[in-house]
């Protein structure tokens, strides 16, 4: 990406945001406040080396008077300012007037700049519930799921990152607002079932671990796990002889889609029975490799860190934390032809009153 100087504050939304920036050769610089309660709790560490590692730390107790003003001048000299916190939060800072003649301000709050629901707080799980996430998630008749860790937030920074970058590319010499709303991103990604209401008003219902409309889109048992199958109806005949049991294919329990669905229980006792002994290994070659059917089995995180298809790309990096080899997560994408980009490491702080750009 072109030279670009970042100023960053927040959690985890603006932190990955950040991330992304200066894993892509970007110059952060990351306001970190000793209060606050994104530092806390048993995984805090593992969390700051994953996402601020090779950022420039900055130490500012965001409720002091004279930080504002700190602030102010840092994002004179930035191309790009990004913050997740409430609407009321960033005004406090004079957030409106932050940068210079040619800066992107980028905010990532719970329920966007603007609305009745501007300086409401939320949480990824009060925000998977209200939009709509949690609704879908889980077995039939049960309680609803969540989904567990940063993924929305982590999503919200996707955006806010895309975002930022898109506006400097397009318009370099301006001053733009991005204004992500993490509780519009849930709702982003609900692939289909706001569609299924707007074009046939179907209410999506909860199916556990089953996609619904199609089957065997779903995961079983097998002898040392579990493993996954997407035998839509492309894959459908290719998978009856994966099975060993091409006349299944004109089984008139199974030989349409709706059939396959109605019958499922039945269709999930003859995969289950037929493969229940066999192991993850043999079901990808099975699979993958012998009937050309959507296969895949469930990793553990041990297993991944240690998968050769990974290893091959590169793309665990190490990171060097007080003397310990760590592996985190390299790039998600690529340049043809030039790798993953060098994990940064990790620096240490410094008060924002001994801040100097060079």
């Amino acid at each position: 990406m072109m030279p670009t100087t970042v100023l960053e504050f927040g959690g985890s939304a603006a932190g990955y945001a950040g991330k992304l920036l200066r894993r892509w050769g970007a110059d952060v610089y990351r306001v970190d406040d000793p209060n606050s309660t994104h530092t806390a709790g048993p995984e805090a560490e593992a969390v700051d080396l994953y996402l601020h590692a090779g950022k420039r730390r900055i130490l500012a107790d965001m409720a002091a008077s004279g930080t504002p003003g700190l602030i102010a001048q840092l994002a004179q000299r930035c191309d790009i300012v990004i913050a997740d916190s409430t609407p009321a939060a960033l005004e406090a800072i004079g957030w409106g007037e932050l940068g210079g003649a040619a800066c992107i301000r980028t905010t990532i709050t719970p329920f966007g700049m603007t609305g009745p629901r501007r300086n409401w707080h939320g949480s990824s799980n009060v925000l998977l519930a209200l939009g709509g996430e949690t609704f879908i998630m889980g077995d039939p008749g049960r309680e609803p799921l969540t989904i567990p860790g940063r993924y929305l937030h982590y999503q919200a920074g996707q955006y806010a990152y895309t975002a930022a970058v898109a506006c400097q590319r397009q318009t370099p010499k301006a001053i733009r607002n991005v204004d992500v709303s993490i509780y519009e991103t849930a709702q982003s990604l609900h692939q289909f079932t706001t569609v299924m209401w707007t074009h046939n008003e179907r209410l999506r219902e909860r199916h556990g671990n089953n996609f619904g409309v199609l089957h065997p889109i779903t995961m079983y048992p097998c002898k040392d796990g579990w493993w996954a199958t997407n035998a839509d109806v492309i894959f459908w005949d290719a998978f009856t002889v994966m099975l060993g049991r091409p006349e299944l294919a004109d089984d008139p329990r199974f030989n349409t889609v709706a059939g396959r669905v109605e019958h499922s229980e039945a269709l999930d006792q003859i995969v289950i029975e037929t493969f229940g002994e066999k192991t993850r290994a043999e079901l990808m070659e099975l699979g993958q490799v012998t009937c050309r059917v959507p296969t895949g089995i469930l990793n553990t995180l041990d297993e991944l860190l240690h998968d050769p298809h990974l290893a091959e790309r590169k793309f665990w990096q190490g990171l060097d934390a007080d003397g310990r080899a760590l592996k985190v997560p390299g790039s998600a994408f690529t340049f043809v032809g030039e790798g993953q980009p060098r994990q940064p490491q990790a620096e240490p702080g410094q008060p924002i009153t001994e801040v100097k750009f060079g």
